[in-house]
């Protein structure tokens, strides 16, 4: 005895066919720009620091990260400036720069707030006083062994163990390689 198909028969393939026809519906839906997506998954997993060859520098040391808990282990006298001021993060890193008169090391620290405002606020405090605007670098000061600069909730630090224009020029090639990995 053979079955016959029957209406109730129907109802049973139809969400099947709903399902289906939602999938393909979907697949042809714009997606978001996968840059865009990749700058959101940046933002969210934390401040980062350019690789060595991105800044011009000939080396980079393995970055150490301080949270809310282990800030005062990096910078004990300061701490509790930073954690006012909504601190989250941060990330720590020695760059050297070869150059004629030998080798430069610059130490990077990239500070994730919990907004901008706490973020620009550190970076005006710490603001060097003979700081100038940096060419080419919005929200960025420097000085002769001194650069700082503040990207949405990040505030970056760098500064040289020596002065003069080798330094600074290093210092300005940081600072614009971290500018460039936000954008």
């Amino acid at each position: 005895m053979t079955v016959r198909p029957r209406v109730w028969h129907a109802l049973l393939i139809l969400p099947l066919l709903l399902v289906a026809a939602w999938l393909v519906h979907g697949g042809r839906a714009l997606r978001d720009d996968p840059a865009d997506v990749l700058r959101a998954l940046r933002a969210a997993h934390g401040p980062a620091l350019p690789a060595a060859d991105a800044a011009g520098a000939s080396g980079r040391s393995e970055p150490s990260s301080y949270d809310r808990d282990t800030l005062y282990e990096y910078i004990d006298g300061a701490a509790e400036s930073y954690l006012a001021r909504g601190f989250e993060r941060c990330v720590v890193a020695t760059y050297t720069f070869a150059g004629p008169a030998g080798a430069l090391d610059v130490t990077a620290e990239v500070y994730r707030f919990a907004a901008a405002a706490g973020a620009r606020e550190q970076m005006l405090a710490e603001r060097p006083g003979a700081a100038a605007p940096v060419p080419g670098l919005a929200d960025a000061f420097g000085d002769a062994a001194t650069l700082v600069a503040t990207r949405g909730r990040d505030y970056l630090k760098v500064t040289a163990l020596a002065s003069g224009a080798e330094a600074q020029s290093s210092l300005a090639a940081l600072a614009a390689a971290w500018a460039r990995e936000g954008t």
